[in-house]
């Protein structure tokens, strides 16, 4: 179902209906809400991080915001969302900018029988944007109980 809506969003978008957005559901499920919630451990954030950064296409550095995974498996698959910061990072001198924009990413994520990391898969890159316009991977990620709008 997951794949249906965002293939119905991808061809709204490509059609040019920008209100498609004013219909995307923006809440929690009640599973995701009633999920329990940890912290990722460094290692799984180094996975992550790689992965995002390749289906960037670069490895220049880029900040994370890093979010509670919501651990709500799905088919052996847990979805997690966090930001990832924009190509404005590093200014002159090396210096980070303020105002650099993130744009959000949803990942699926595999754990082995013994709970550790075995793959991340990428699914969706969000685009920069304006924080009151939102996207596809917006509302994928609330329904998923993460905050990604904040």
């Amino acid at each position: 179902m997951r794949k249906f809506v965002l293939g119905l969003a991808s061809c709204l978008a490509l059609a040019g209906c920008d209100d498609a957005a004013l219909f995307l559901p923006m809440t929690p499920t009640r599973a995701s809400i009633a999920a329990p919630r940890r912290q990722l451990t460094n290692d799984e954030k180094d996975a992550i991080s790689d992965a995002v950064l390749r289906k960037l296409g670069d490895q220049s550095h880029r900040d994370f915001t890093w979010f509670p995974l919501v651990v709500r498996p799905q088919d052996g698959v847990v979805d997690y969302c966090g930001q990832v910061s924009g190509d404005d990072v590093v200014g002159e001198y090396n210096i980070r900018d303020a105002k650099a924009e993130f744009r959000d990413y949803y990942a699926q994520l595999t754990f082995d029988r013994g709970g550790k990391l075995a793959k991340v898969d990428v699914v969706a890159l969000g685009e920069k944007k304006s924080r009151s316009i939102p996207t596809q991977v917006d509302s994928t990620c609330l329904q998923d109980g993460y905050n990604v709008r904040r």
